[in-house]
């Protein structure tokens, strides 16, 4: 067996190669390496997997890829500050590099799945509110106005009461509101048509474990918290620190590959989230806790233009792919800082 896994040298794409290794899969791991996020080979490179550090856009297989029978894609440059100073590069690496690499994949013979790694930023602000008042559903917009004046819940347009954000499905179309959604998103369309294999698109909420970089300028919210409580500095949080998201141990998402590895069923699209609602305030405590570092975040109000207030998902699908409940951040936080 013998499965490839492209951004293998990345924080998710390792734990995913570790995985395969121990079940018995041959490895091949490709990575560009990108200097934005790497000082070279990672020290977790594991001495028993096939490197080949290449970036998809000019990468030539060779004969080592002709018996790939299971391939995860995982290559893609990240972060959305990134993608709003390189947009042209963001979306070439992501959009031609998964191009290239289906050109490929359709010479593969062997090839029976693939699994594509997307994001929640392909939604953008397609989240529906429910209000507690008047049973109506609404969208995520908030009015300029209420955020100045310090209310920073979705108001129902009816009634004028807060709403309260329902978890997300796959249902809702995707909308993304900036370049790395948009890219992410366009991933997903190279598989438009395509037939060689069944493909199982995987979209990410936010996800956190060991080996998130948590030294990184454009990292994510939880490595961010994370950093500044290590060092002992209490994080600032805008609005009112009672912001919504849902964050998802890196163990499950290898959990869910493993078993499409094996040839579990899933539909096309599976959101890979808990369902768990934790505010950023509550993040800080539980970070704090996992660190030995009781944390007491300093809320400075304020708001920033184009931030989401809440972001939920609905993990039916993914908690039936696993076997389980997806591990809480209240429970998984001691992952992300071991």
């Amino acid at each position: 067996m013998k499965a490839l896994v492209t951004g293998a040298a990345g924080f998710i794409g390792s734990h995913v190669v570790d995985r395969l290794r121990e079940d018995g899969w041959d490895v091949i791991g490709l990575d560009s390496l990108d200097p934005g996020v790497h000082h070279g080979p990672p020290s977790y490179l594991r001495s028993d997997t096939d490197y080949c550090f290449a970036d998809l856009r000019y990468w030539e297989p060779d004969a080592r890829f002709q018996d790939v029978e299971f391939l995860v894609h995982l290559a893609a440059l990240g972060g959305v500050t990134r993608a709003a100073r390189e947009p042209d590069n963001v979306i070439d690496a992501n959009c031609r590099g998964t191009a290239r690499l289906l050109r490929f994949a359709r010479q593969w013979h062997k090839l029976r799945r693939i699994v594509h790694a997307s994001s929640f930023s392909v939604y953008g602000a397609n989240y529906s509110y429910r209000c507690s008042a008047c049973d109506r559903h609404c969208r995520a917009e908030r009015r300029p106005e209420d955020l100045q004046s310090g209310r920073f819940e979705v108001r129902c347009p009816t009634c004028g009461e807060d709403a309260t954000i329902v978890p997300i499905d796959t249902s809702a179309p995707a909308s993304p509101l900036e370049t790395y959604g948009a890219s992410k998103y366009m991933q997903e369309l190279c598989y438009a048509g395509f037939d060689h294999c069944p493909v199982t698109i995987l979209r990410f909420s936010s996800v956190y474990g060991a080996r998130l970089r948590l030294d990184d300028g454009e990292a994510t919210i939880i490595a961010r918290l994370a950093g500044w409580i290590k060092a002992g500095i209490a994080p600032e949080l805008f609005e009112d620190g009672e912001q919504i998201r849902d964050w998802v141990y890196v163990g499950d998402l290898v959990e869910a590959v493993r078993r499409l590895a094996a040839g579990a069923p899933a539909p096309a699209v599976v959101n890979v989230c808990t369902g768990v609602p934790v505010t950023l305030r509550q993040a800080c405590v539980h970070l704090g806790a996992a660190l030995g570092k009781p944390c007491t975040p300093r809320v400075k109000g304020g708001f920033r233009n184009g931030d989401m207030r809440h972001c939920l998902g609905d993990p039916a699908v993914f908690r039936a792919l696993i076997g389980r409940d997806p591990v809480s951040l209240e429970s998984g936080a001691r992952f992300l800082v071991a």
